[in-house]
Protein backbone atom coordinates (compact mmCIF):
# COMPACT_ATOMS: atom_id res chain seq x y z
CA UNK A 1 0.00 0.00 0.00
CA UNK A 2 0.86 3.79 -0.67
CA UNK A 3 1.53 5.60 2.54
CA UNK A 4 -0.97 8.15 3.33
CA UNK A 5 1.42 10.79 2.43
CA UNK A 6 1.84 9.75 -1.10
CA UNK A 7 -1.37 9.86 -1.17
CA UNK A 8 -2.14 13.46 -0.07
CA UNK A 9 0.79 14.49 -2.30
CA UNK A 10 -0.92 12.83 -5.06
CA UNK A 11 -4.02 14.61 -4.56
CA UNK A 12 -2.66 18.00 -4.14
CA UNK A 13 -0.15 17.36 -7.39
CA UNK A 14 -1.21 19.89 -10.02
CA UNK A 15 -3.49 18.09 -12.50
CA UNK A 16 -3.49 17.66 -16.68
CA UNK A 17 -6.57 18.57 -18.82
CA UNK A 18 -9.84 17.87 -17.16
CA UNK A 19 -10.49 16.48 -13.78
CA UNK A 20 -13.98 16.88 -12.76
CA UNK A 21 -14.72 13.39 -10.47
CA UNK A 22 -16.89 10.26 -12.34
CA UNK A 23 -19.02 8.01 -11.02
CA UNK A 24 -18.16 5.45 -9.20
CA UNK A 25 -16.89 2.86 -10.83
CA UNK A 26 -15.60 -1.15 -10.21
CA UNK A 27 -15.91 -0.43 -6.41
CA UNK A 28 -13.60 3.08 -6.24
CA UNK A 29 -16.20 5.02 -4.43
CA UNK A 30 -14.37 8.41 -4.83
CA UNK A 31 -11.46 9.26 -6.90
CA UNK A 32 -9.48 11.59 -5.40
CA UNK A 33 -6.27 12.17 -7.70
CA UNK A 34 -5.62 14.18 -10.55
CA UNK A 35 -5.97 14.42 -14.49
CA UNK A 36 -9.23 11.87 -14.23
CA UNK A 37 -11.14 11.55 -17.43
CA UNK A 38 -15.11 12.04 -18.01
CA UNK A 39 -17.46 9.46 -19.07
CA UNK A 40 -17.75 7.70 -21.27
CA UNK A 41 -14.33 7.75 -20.21
CA UNK A 42 -13.17 5.71 -16.72
CA UNK A 43 -10.26 4.75 -15.22
CA UNK A 44 -10.64 2.07 -12.33
CA UNK A 45 -8.54 -0.80 -9.90
CA UNK A 46 -5.80 2.08 -8.93
CA UNK A 47 -2.30 0.16 -8.07
CA UNK A 48 0.80 1.30 -7.04
CA UNK A 49 3.98 1.32 -7.78
CA UNK A 50 7.40 2.25 -7.50
CA UNK A 51 9.36 3.30 -10.77
CA UNK A 52 11.97 4.66 -12.69
CA UNK A 53 15.14 4.79 -14.74
CA UNK A 54 18.09 3.80 -14.42
CA UNK A 55 21.04 5.35 -16.97
CA UNK A 56 24.58 3.72 -16.83
CA UNK A 57 27.77 4.33 -18.51
CA UNK A 58 30.88 2.59 -19.06
CA UNK A 59 34.00 3.24 -21.24
CA UNK A 60 33.30 0.91 -24.29
CA UNK A 61 34.76 -0.55 -27.81
CA UNK A 62 33.30 0.25 -31.43
CA UNK A 63 32.01 -3.56 -30.78
CA UNK A 64 30.04 -1.96 -27.43
CA UNK A 65 32.05 -4.35 -24.84
CA UNK A 66 34.24 -2.60 -22.26
CA UNK A 67 37.13 -1.81 -22.58
CA UNK A 68 39.05 -0.97 -19.69
CA UNK A 69 39.76 2.43 -20.74
CA UNK A 70 39.29 5.69 -18.47
CA UNK A 71 37.35 8.32 -19.39
CA UNK A 72 37.59 11.57 -17.95
CA UNK A 73 34.15 13.45 -16.86
CA UNK A 74 34.16 17.07 -16.90
CA UNK A 75 30.61 17.55 -15.29
CA UNK A 76 27.31 17.85 -16.39
CA UNK A 77 23.73 16.69 -16.30
CA UNK A 78 21.59 13.61 -17.40
CA UNK A 79 17.72 14.57 -17.94
CA UNK A 80 15.04 12.72 -17.87
CA UNK A 81 11.53 13.91 -18.49
CA UNK A 82 8.34 12.10 -16.65
CA UNK A 83 4.92 12.37 -17.50
CA UNK A 84 3.29 13.05 -13.80
CA UNK A 85 0.00 13.37 -14.33
CA UNK A 86 -1.45 11.17 -17.22
CA UNK A 87 -5.12 10.07 -16.63
CA UNK A 88 -4.04 6.76 -16.09
CA UNK A 89 -0.75 7.26 -14.93
CA UNK A 90 0.19 9.52 -12.29
CA UNK A 91 3.79 10.29 -10.83
CA UNK A 92 4.68 11.70 -6.93
CA UNK A 93 7.73 13.10 -7.65
CA UNK A 94 7.68 15.27 -4.05
CA UNK A 95 8.65 11.04 -2.98
CA UNK A 96 11.67 11.16 -5.42
CA UNK A 97 14.98 8.66 -4.67
CA UNK A 98 18.03 9.20 -6.25
CA UNK A 99 21.31 6.95 -6.44
CA UNK A 100 24.58 8.31 -8.03
CA UNK A 101 27.50 5.41 -8.42
CA UNK A 102 30.77 7.07 -9.59
CA UNK A 103 33.36 4.14 -10.08
CA UNK A 104 31.03 1.79 -8.85
CA UNK A 105 30.91 3.75 -5.43
CA UNK A 106 28.33 6.05 -4.22
CA UNK A 107 28.77 9.69 -4.83
CA UNK A 108 26.39 12.92 -3.84
CA UNK A 109 23.62 13.17 -5.24
CA UNK A 110 22.39 16.69 -7.08
CA UNK A 111 19.12 16.59 -8.27
CA UNK A 112 16.70 19.59 -9.54
CA UNK A 113 13.10 18.79 -11.04
CA UNK A 114 11.87 21.59 -13.46
CA UNK A 115 8.64 21.84 -14.39
CA UNK A 116 7.58 22.14 -18.71
CA UNK A 117 6.14 24.74 -19.80
CA UNK A 118 3.70 22.96 -21.32
CA UNK A 119 2.45 21.69 -17.96
CA UNK A 120 2.12 17.93 -19.44
CA UNK A 121 5.29 17.16 -17.87
CA UNK A 122 8.04 17.32 -15.41
CA UNK A 123 12.22 17.29 -16.25
CA UNK A 124 14.57 15.09 -13.73
CA UNK A 125 17.88 16.68 -14.29
CA UNK A 126 20.68 14.87 -11.79
CA UNK A 127 23.96 16.25 -11.85
CA UNK A 128 27.06 14.18 -13.10
CA UNK A 129 30.05 14.02 -10.80
CA UNK A 130 33.83 15.09 -12.09
CA UNK A 131 37.15 13.05 -12.77
CA UNK A 132 38.60 9.55 -13.80
CA UNK A 133 35.71 7.39 -14.88
CA UNK A 134 35.42 3.98 -15.68
CA UNK A 135 31.77 3.63 -14.83
CA UNK A 136 28.83 5.64 -14.24
CA UNK A 137 25.44 4.61 -12.96
CA UNK A 138 22.36 7.23 -11.86
CA UNK A 139 19.74 5.36 -11.30
CA UNK A 140 16.19 7.58 -9.84
CA UNK A 141 12.46 6.40 -8.60
CA UNK A 142 9.74 7.87 -7.20
CA UNK A 143 5.77 6.27 -6.32
CA UNK A 144 3.29 6.26 -8.68
CA UNK A 145 -0.38 4.86 -9.18
CA UNK A 146 -1.61 3.43 -12.46
CA UNK A 147 -5.19 2.61 -13.26
CA UNK A 148 -7.38 -0.06 -15.72
CA UNK A 149 -8.75 1.92 -18.65
CA UNK A 150 -12.76 1.70 -19.50
CA UNK A 151 -14.61 3.40 -22.67
CA UNK A 152 -18.20 3.15 -23.09
CA UNK A 153 -18.37 2.61 -26.85
CA UNK A 154 -21.98 3.58 -27.23
CA UNK A 155 -21.25 6.96 -25.57
CA UNK A 156 -17.84 7.94 -27.35
CA UNK A 157 -19.60 7.13 -30.42
CA UNK A 158 -21.78 9.79 -29.53
CA UNK A 159 -18.63 12.67 -29.24
CA UNK A 160 -18.67 15.44 -32.20
CA UNK A 161 -15.79 16.68 -33.64
CA UNK A 162 -14.69 20.19 -32.10
CA UNK A 163 -14.71 23.25 -33.65
CA UNK A 164 -11.23 23.69 -32.70
CA UNK A 165 -9.04 21.95 -29.96
CA UNK A 166 -7.78 23.91 -26.88
CA UNK A 167 -4.13 25.00 -26.40
CA UNK A 168 -3.16 22.40 -23.83
CA UNK A 169 -3.73 19.49 -26.37
CA UNK A 170 -2.33 21.66 -29.59
CA UNK A 171 1.29 20.09 -29.51
CA UNK A 172 0.28 16.67 -29.87
CA UNK A 173 -1.44 18.00 -33.65
CA UNK A 174 2.17 18.88 -34.32
CA UNK A 175 4.96 16.81 -36.30
CA UNK A 176 7.55 15.47 -33.45
CA UNK A 177 10.77 13.69 -33.52
CA UNK A 178 9.60 10.21 -35.42
CA UNK A 179 6.42 10.97 -36.04
CA UNK A 180 6.33 13.05 -38.83
CA UNK A 181 3.05 13.93 -39.50
CA UNK A 182 3.41 16.81 -42.17
CA UNK A 183 4.45 13.85 -44.54
CA UNK A 184 2.00 14.35 -47.43
CA UNK A 185 2.34 10.48 -47.43
CA UNK A 186 0.18 10.17 -44.17
CA UNK A 187 -2.86 12.73 -45.19
CA UNK A 188 -2.97 10.87 -48.36
CA UNK A 189 -3.45 8.29 -46.15
CA UNK A 190 -6.15 9.43 -44.30
CA UNK A 191 -8.07 10.52 -47.29
CA UNK A 192 -7.97 7.34 -48.88
CA UNK A 193 -9.54 6.00 -45.61
CA UNK A 194 -11.99 8.28 -44.75
CA UNK A 195 -12.99 8.54 -48.79
CA UNK A 196 -12.92 12.11 -47.76
CA UNK A 197 -15.53 12.14 -45.70
CA UNK A 198 -13.59 12.22 -42.18
CA UNK A 199 -15.59 14.84 -40.11
CA UNK A 200 -19.10 13.41 -41.32
CA UNK A 201 -18.29 10.41 -38.96
CA UNK A 202 -17.99 10.08 -35.36
CA UNK A 203 -14.34 11.12 -33.61
CA UNK A 204 -14.19 7.98 -31.95
CA UNK A 205 -15.25 5.88 -34.59
CA UNK A 206 -12.95 7.49 -37.21
CA UNK A 207 -10.05 7.17 -34.96
CA UNK A 208 -10.79 3.88 -34.70
CA UNK A 209 -10.83 2.60 -38.29
CA UNK A 210 -7.59 4.36 -39.25
CA UNK A 211 -5.47 2.70 -36.53
CA UNK A 212 -7.02 -0.53 -37.89
CA UNK A 213 -5.90 0.95 -41.43
CA UNK A 214 -2.69 1.22 -40.18
CA UNK A 215 -1.66 -1.65 -38.64
CA UNK A 216 -3.02 -3.63 -41.97
CA UNK A 217 -0.41 -1.95 -43.46
CA UNK A 218 2.08 -3.91 -42.07
CA UNK A 219 2.72 -7.92 -41.89
CA UNK A 220 5.54 -8.37 -40.21
CA UNK A 221 6.04 -6.16 -36.68
CA UNK A 222 8.90 -7.71 -34.82
CA UNK A 223 8.93 -8.31 -31.00
CA UNK A 224 11.42 -6.48 -29.71
CA UNK A 225 10.41 -2.71 -27.89
CA UNK A 226 14.34 -2.49 -27.11
CA UNK A 227 18.05 -2.39 -28.96
CA UNK A 228 20.14 -4.75 -26.83
CA UNK A 229 23.87 -4.64 -27.08
CA UNK A 230 25.50 -8.44 -27.05
CA UNK A 231 28.28 -8.73 -24.69
CA UNK A 232 30.03 -12.01 -25.66
CA UNK A 233 33.41 -12.00 -27.57
CA UNK A 234 31.29 -13.55 -30.64
CA UNK A 235 29.47 -10.35 -31.04
CA UNK A 236 29.46 -8.37 -34.19
CA UNK A 237 28.61 -5.25 -32.48
CA UNK A 238 24.87 -4.54 -32.04
CA UNK A 239 22.18 -7.56 -32.81
CA UNK A 240 18.51 -8.02 -31.20
CA UNK A 241 18.67 -10.69 -28.80
CA UNK A 242 16.24 -11.93 -25.69
CA UNK A 243 19.07 -13.33 -23.84
CA UNK A 244 20.73 -10.40 -23.19
CA UNK A 245 20.53 -7.84 -20.44
CA UNK A 246 22.04 -4.78 -21.83
CA UNK A 247 19.55 -2.08 -22.95
CA UNK A 248 20.59 0.66 -25.54
CA UNK A 249 16.92 1.96 -26.07
CA UNK A 250 14.34 1.93 -27.99
CA UNK A 251 14.42 -0.05 -31.80
CA UNK A 252 12.81 3.31 -33.52
CA UNK A 253 13.35 4.94 -36.79
CA UNK A 254 10.56 6.77 -36.82
CA UNK A 255 7.14 6.89 -38.96
CA UNK A 256 8.52 7.96 -42.46
CA UNK A 257 11.14 6.04 -42.49
CA UNK A 258 8.70 3.07 -41.74
CA UNK A 259 6.39 3.33 -44.82
CA UNK A 260 6.97 0.76 -47.21
CA UNK A 261 8.95 -1.43 -45.11
CA UNK A 262 8.61 -5.27 -44.93
CA UNK A 263 9.31 -5.33 -40.88
CA UNK A 264 9.03 -2.40 -38.60
CA UNK A 265 9.36 -2.38 -34.46
CA UNK A 266 6.31 -1.80 -31.96
CA UNK A 267 7.63 1.67 -30.93
CA UNK A 268 7.48 2.37 -34.88
CA UNK A 269 3.73 0.98 -35.41
CA UNK A 270 3.08 2.97 -32.41
CA UNK A 271 4.91 6.09 -34.02
CA UNK A 272 2.52 5.74 -37.56
CA UNK A 273 -0.63 5.22 -35.87
CA UNK A 274 0.13 8.53 -34.25
CA UNK A 275 1.11 10.25 -37.05
CA UNK A 276 -1.80 9.07 -38.89
CA UNK A 277 -3.94 10.42 -36.39
CA UNK A 278 -1.87 13.87 -36.22
CA UNK A 279 -2.78 13.90 -40.16
CA UNK A 280 -6.08 13.51 -39.84
CA UNK A 281 -6.65 16.13 -37.09
CA UNK A 282 -6.73 14.13 -34.24
CA UNK A 283 -4.23 14.75 -31.71
CA UNK A 284 -2.62 11.89 -30.59
CA UNK A 285 0.81 10.67 -28.40
CA UNK A 286 3.17 7.50 -28.16
CA UNK A 287 3.29 6.87 -24.12
CA UNK A 288 6.95 5.33 -23.18
CA UNK A 289 6.75 3.57 -20.40
CA UNK A 290 7.23 0.19 -18.56
CA UNK A 291 4.99 -2.95 -18.07
CA UNK A 292 5.23 -5.14 -15.11
CA UNK A 293 4.73 -8.46 -17.10
CA UNK A 294 1.54 -8.65 -14.62
CA UNK A 295 -1.94 -9.23 -15.21
CA UNK A 296 -4.79 -11.31 -16.82
CA UNK A 297 -5.15 -10.40 -20.77
CA UNK A 298 -4.81 -13.19 -22.93
CA UNK A 299 -2.25 -12.77 -26.06
CA UNK A 300 -0.20 -10.21 -24.39
CA UNK A 301 3.06 -9.94 -26.55
CA UNK A 302 5.62 -8.32 -23.91
CA UNK A 303 7.45 -11.03 -21.93
CA UNK A 304 5.11 -12.72 -18.93
CA UNK A 305 6.58 -11.91 -14.84
CA UNK A 306 9.77 -9.81 -16.63
CA UNK A 307 9.79 -6.59 -15.96
CA UNK A 308 10.02 -4.67 -19.46
CA UNK A 309 10.02 -1.20 -21.35
CA UNK A 310 6.59 -0.94 -23.34
CA UNK A 311 5.24 1.68 -25.85
CA UNK A 312 1.75 2.19 -26.18
CA UNK A 313 -0.65 5.18 -27.65
CA UNK A 314 -3.07 7.71 -26.51
CA UNK A 315 -5.83 9.94 -28.61
CA UNK A 316 -7.95 12.80 -27.69
CA UNK A 317 -11.62 12.60 -27.31
CA UNK A 318 -12.71 16.22 -27.20
CA UNK A 319 -14.09 17.45 -24.24
CA UNK A 320 -13.64 13.73 -22.06
CA UNK A 321 -9.44 13.04 -22.18
CA UNK A 322 -7.25 10.54 -23.66
CA UNK A 323 -7.83 6.77 -24.54
CA UNK A 324 -4.88 4.56 -24.55
CA UNK A 325 -4.29 2.13 -27.22
CA UNK A 326 -1.61 -0.40 -28.31
CA UNK A 327 -1.63 -1.08 -31.56
CA UNK A 328 1.35 -3.88 -31.55
CA UNK A 329 -0.71 -5.98 -28.92
CA UNK A 330 -4.08 -5.43 -31.31
CA UNK A 331 -2.60 -7.30 -33.83
CA UNK A 332 -3.42 -10.69 -34.71
CA UNK A 333 -7.51 -10.74 -33.49
CA UNK A 334 -9.02 -10.35 -36.78
CA UNK A 335 -9.06 -6.45 -37.24
CA UNK A 336 -9.67 -6.26 -40.92
CA UNK A 337 -13.15 -8.07 -39.54
CA UNK A 338 -13.89 -6.16 -36.67
CA UNK A 339 -16.71 -3.34 -36.69
CA UNK A 340 -16.32 -0.19 -35.19
CA UNK A 341 -19.03 -0.43 -33.51
CA UNK A 342 -18.15 -3.14 -31.46
CA UNK A 343 -15.02 -2.89 -28.71
CA UNK A 344 -11.69 -4.11 -29.55
CA UNK A 345 -9.42 -5.74 -27.29
CA UNK A 346 -6.30 -3.10 -26.57
CA UNK A 347 -8.26 -0.33 -28.15
CA UNK A 348 -9.81 1.84 -24.78
CA UNK A 349 -10.73 -0.73 -23.06
CA UNK A 350 -7.53 -2.10 -21.07
CA UNK A 351 -7.90 -4.05 -18.35
CA UNK A 352 -4.17 -4.66 -17.80
CA UNK A 353 -3.14 -0.87 -18.06
CA UNK A 354 -2.92 -0.93 -14.10
CA UNK A 355 0.23 -3.27 -14.90
CA UNK A 356 2.00 -0.78 -16.36
CA UNK A 357 3.42 2.64 -16.23
CA UNK A 358 3.72 5.78 -18.14
CA UNK A 359 7.34 7.00 -18.10
CA UNK A 360 7.00 10.00 -21.10
CA UNK A 361 5.31 11.35 -24.02
CA UNK A 362 8.42 10.72 -25.97
CA UNK A 363 11.78 8.58 -26.78
CA UNK A 364 13.93 11.29 -25.33
CA UNK A 365 13.79 14.77 -23.88
CA UNK A 366 14.48 17.21 -26.36
CA UNK A 367 16.80 20.32 -26.27
CA UNK A 368 18.98 18.86 -23.20
CA UNK A 369 22.14 17.57 -25.09
CA UNK A 370 23.30 14.18 -26.63
CA UNK A 371 20.31 11.55 -27.13
CA UNK A 372 21.29 7.93 -28.36
CA UNK A 373 21.18 6.75 -31.27
CA UNK A 374 18.62 4.28 -29.28
CA UNK A 375 17.10 6.84 -27.82
CA UNK A 376 16.37 5.72 -24.05
CA UNK A 377 14.34 8.22 -22.28
CA UNK A 378 17.26 10.36 -21.17
CA UNK A 379 19.45 12.88 -22.78
CA UNK A 380 23.33 14.25 -21.78
CA UNK A 381 24.69 17.50 -21.36
CA UNK A 382 28.17 16.01 -19.97
CA UNK A 383 31.66 16.77 -20.95
CA UNK A 384 34.21 13.83 -21.36
CA UNK A 385 37.75 13.77 -22.21
CA UNK A 386 39.68 10.49 -23.76
CA UNK A 387 42.60 9.85 -25.49
CA UNK A 388 40.46 9.21 -28.54
CA UNK A 389 40.09 5.05 -27.98
CA UNK A 390 37.59 5.49 -25.29
CA UNK A 391 34.23 7.31 -25.48
CA UNK A 392 30.94 6.30 -22.84
CA UNK A 393 28.14 4.05 -23.98
CA UNK A 394 25.19 4.37 -22.39
CA UNK A 395 22.55 1.34 -21.62
CA UNK A 396 19.31 1.94 -19.59
CA UNK A 397 17.52 -0.29 -17.26
CA UNK A 398 13.12 -0.13 -16.01
CA UNK A 399 12.46 0.33 -12.43
CA UNK A 400 8.84 -1.04 -11.92
CA UNK A 401 8.17 -2.55 -8.48
CA UNK A 402 4.79 -3.01 -7.40
CA UNK A 403 3.05 -2.44 -4.25
CA UNK A 404 -0.10 -3.74 -5.05
CA UNK A 405 -3.99 -2.73 -5.00
CA UNK A 406 -4.56 0.75 -3.52
CA UNK A 407 -7.53 2.61 -2.24
CA UNK A 408 -8.86 6.93 -2.49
Amino acid sequence: MLTSSILVALLLSTAAGESTPGPAVQGVATDPWPAQPRPPLYRMEPRGYTMGLGVSFFSGTVAFRPNGRTLVSDGGDLSIDVAHADPYSLANLDEIQSQVLFNSRPSPSRLTIVDDPAGISRRIVTAVPTGSMSTLTIRTSWPAIAFASRVDEAGAATVTWPREWPEDVRPFLEPSPFIESADPRFRDFVDEVSGGRLRRTSIYLAAKDLVRNAILQYRNVQGEVVVRSVPDDNSQGLELSLGTTRILGYHVRGASQSIGQLQLSPPDLVCTCVAVLRAAGIPARPVIGIDSGKGDQSGRKLPRDRTSFAVWAEFRLPGKGWIPFDPWQMRGQGLRQLKVQQPWRWFGTIRDLNRRVALAYDFAPSGCGTISPWPGGWAMAISWRSDGRAFPTGTIEPILISRGSIRP
